[in-house]
């Protein structure tokens, strides 16, 4: 029986024309990340085990694709039913950022700008727009405590979308440390308030009524606490002076970040909002969280927080830090819906073989323009001509050339404008010239 030709579930394979727009936008999310002075890094797709849970993930980490051990390790877990695993695919782009900040801080500046654009996994539930191999584009301030640096992430996202073409995107704005303190208010113990935000933040797919149901029973807090505390954060969602007596200080930092988010994102910072239901999933937030929405997607285009005790996870002193991220695939997939992706562009220039006896002058003038910084594709040997344009034609080039005896002659090659069927013959000089 053959082998199945499908890639696992949630995994995916991508065609040229996919790849076009893919590599468009993640060009220019690049570009708008080094025009605010973030620098590239890369970190390991594995990471040891230990790194990626304890106190970071949140429910990610029940997602993680683990690595078994090798050899005598794997027989020796098995004979003592220890942990299997030592090494996990990375679920975010975060906790690698703050190990790669942790081991290489000698060498880096202070404060530390930088964007990180690859593959993470999570062992989830396929579903559109969701996949278990997908990319984040994330961008990171690690040594500030200003409210700055929350503007800085926010505005450099936002004018990734604008540079897109994308319109409609609004920003969620809310503070872990506020939320923390209504909680407290409200007679919520500490070492559970974190769970409690991972609950609410599940208001969007469960509701209100879900949402009391199970901080009521994964709890066992007095019911009264619970409503209250809940109904303090969920109802009027993006009125913040309620907040201004329970939490002063991060009431004015979250209308410092709206004030100047209006100056420094232009156009998109109008659509800034406080919105005290949001959470985010993740146990590192310590301070303002924030989400990118747009009306066409259910779940969020982005989003990201302060992140102020991470790297003490591995032994850093505490030190602050804040980041966004890009989902890129729910991007793509946005872009593709409002008709913002493009037609696959193949190479400028298309050079059919005549015969094998031409090969030589054929290869000599591909050379040339290859060298002029020119795109050339070469039909693979010299089959009809016929079957050589069918080629040009699928792969969407703009030109085709003949170069024949008769154009040997003359000096002078076929030119075959595969836009408009006219054809010419033109000298080598005028080729590059040649609009695109």
């Amino acid at each position: 029986m053959a082998l199945s030709s499908s890639p696992p579930s949630g995994f995916r394979d991508f065609l040229p024309s996919n790849i076009e727009l893919r590599q468009k936008v993640s060009q220019t999310i690049s570009r708008v990340y080094r025009s605010f002075g973030f620098e590239p890094i890369e970190t390991s797709a594995l990471e040891n085990l230990e790194v990626l849970t304890g106190k970071g993930g949140g429910e990610n980490e029940k997602l993680i694709f683990k690595v078994l051990k090798r050899g005598e390790k794997l027989t020796e877990a098995l004979e003592k039913s220890e942990e299997l695993a030592d090494l996990g695919l990375r679920f975010d782009l975060t906790l690698p950022l703050a190990r790669f900040y942790a081991a290489h801080q000698n060498d880096l500046p202070k404060p530390f700008k930088a964007f990180h654009i690859a593959p993470v996994w999570r062992a989830e539930r396929a579903q559109r727009g969701r996949y278990r191999e997908f990319t984040q584009c994330d961008l990171d301030i690690v040594g500030s405590e200003s409210w700055m640096a929350e503007v800085e992430v926010i505005s450099a996202i936002l004018t990734v979308f604008e540079k897109l073409g994308l319109k409609d995107v609004s920003v969620h704005l809310n503070d872990r440390a506020l939320v923390y303190e209504a909680l407290n208010q409200a007679g919520i113990p500490p070492n559970q308030q974190v769970e409690v935000c991972i609950t609410l933040d599940k208001l969007d797919k469960i509701g209100q009524e879900g949402v009391f149901a199970e901080l009521h029973d994964k709890f066992s807090l007095d019911s009264a606490a619970v409503v209250n505390a809940a109904k303090l954060i969920m109802d009027n969602p993006t009125e913040i002076s309620k907040f201004d007596s329970i939490a002063p200080a991060e009431a004015r930092g979250i209308k410092n970040i709206l004030e100047k988010l209006k100056g420094a994102a232009g156009n998109q910072g109008q659509n800034c909002f406080f919105n005290s239901s949001l959470m985010r999933g993740f146990d590192y937030y310590t301070g303002p969280v924030f989400e990118f929405r747009h009306p066409k997607l259910s779940g969020s285009l982005g989003g990201g927080g302060r992140y102020d005790r991470l790297l003490e996870k591995f032994g850093v002193p505490s030190i602050a830090a804040c980041g966004g991220s890009i989902g890129f695939e729910r991007l793509i997939l946005l872009l593709e819906e409002l008709g913002n992706s493009r037609e696959t562009l193949g190479a400028k220039f298309f050079i059919a073989v005549f015969s094998e006896e031409m090969l030589a002058q054929t290869l000599e003038l591909s050379s040339k323009l290859r060298n002029l910084g020119q795109s050339v594709d070469l039909y693979p040997g010299a089959a009809k001509l016929k079957n050589q344009f069918k080629y040009a034609d699928q792969k969407k080039a703009r030109y085709a050339l003949i170069l024949g005896p008769d154009e040997v002659k003359q000096n002078q090659i076929r030119i075959k404008d595969l836009k408009t069927g006219i054809e010419s013959l033109a000298d080598f000089e005028s080729l590059p010239k040649l609009p695109d």
